[in-house]
């Protein structure tokens, strides 16, 4: 046996021992064909012993939605055991953050898990079909491990890196709404409302929950403070705390939300001065790896062909 059908073996092991693991374990709950199964023989008298077939609904699920999410969460069932309790609270921290619906710290915990199993075990038969070699196959495997192992969590940040960007490029003009609806004699609430209804980005839904959150019986001032919190931007909690320190105090929402957004305008306005300033030394590169090379040939060329020639 080489040393890569080892190690090949070794880590088909794990991912039987893993899978096994999985199909051994007790669930901890029913699943949906099983709740519906246990409703039948309850209303049969607890006699029957029908089994039905999946609804249409759940077929026509994707597969992954059927299989590979479930498989997921029942591994990060197994996981959250073990995992503290920071964790699941930093993990469900990001998830509200990124606003991705159908995820939940049990799948990224099982997804930790999985990922890295099937990026190894394709790191070896991979290196073992190319013939790469033991060292350059186990540089990929260490890789294959650090990338699933950080893909879930790092994928749910760049979504919420996406998501923040986008609300501070909307948060002038949805200032701007704000500022005009009021002083047109609209409500704090229905100014809101009317954000939620034109305003298509992220922060229009963020305006729309909170919206949902007051009419079920939260205080604004608790609800307004819960967005800020879901939206870590530094415009939106510099535009919340100031409308939550205003209101007690009998300011005129309006006057501070005019004031927050010129605040806003000049920002934008800097922010935008500082990219046009970056510019030169961001071309700078390019430049220097597919111009001047092009210059210093057409310049050298003729030069360097007659020392060569000798001419």
């Amino acid at each position: 046996m080489t040393p890569i059908t080892i190690v090949e073996g070794i880590a088909v092991i794990i991912g039987v021992f893993v899978l096994v693991l999985v199909i051994a374990s007790p669930s901890t709950s029913k699943d949906r064909l099983e709740q519906r199964l246990y409703g039948v023989d309850e209303a049969m008298g607890g006699s029957s012993n029908i089994a039905l077939p999946a609804s249409d609904d759940e077929m026509a699920l994707p597969f992954s939605e059927r299989v590979i999410s479930p498989l997921f969460n029942r591994i990060g069932n197994l996981m959250m055991r073990n995992s503290k309790a920071g964790q699941i609270e930093k993990l469900q921290r990001l998830i509200v953050q990124a606003d991705v619906e159908g995820k939940s710290p049990q799948m990224l915990l099982g997804q930790q898990i999985i990922l890295p199993i099937v990026f190894v075990v394709a790191a070896f038969f991979l290196g073992n079909y190319l013939s790469l070699g033991l060292p350059i196959t186990l540089a990929a495997v260490a890789g294959g491990v650090f990338f699933g192992r950080s893909l879930p969590v790092s994928s749910l940040k760049s979504k919420i890196k996406k998501r923040q960007k986008l609300i501070s490029r909307a948060l002038p003009g949805v200032m701007d709404l704000l500022t005009i609806s009021m002083e047109a004699g609209l409500s704090m609430d229905m100014a809101m409302n009317r954000v939620a209804e034109s305003e298509q980005s992220p922060l229009g839904k963020e305006f729309q929950k909170t919206l949902d959150e007051i009419r079920l019986g939260r205080p604004r001032l608790e609800a307004l403070t819960a967005m800020s919190e879901r939206n870590p931007v530094d415009e939106l909690d510099n535009f919340i705390r100031a409308v939550v320190q205003a209101e007690p105090l009998g300011v005129s929402v309006a006057n501070v939300l005019r004031v927050q957004s010129e605040e806003l305008r000049r920002i934008r306005k800097q922010r935008a001065e500082e990219a046009g300033h970056k510019a030169p030394v961001l071309m700078l590169l390019p430049m220097l790896l597919c111009i001047f090379p092009c210059v210093f040939l057409v310049l050298l060329g003729p030069a360097i062909v007659k020392i060569m020639t000798g001419g």
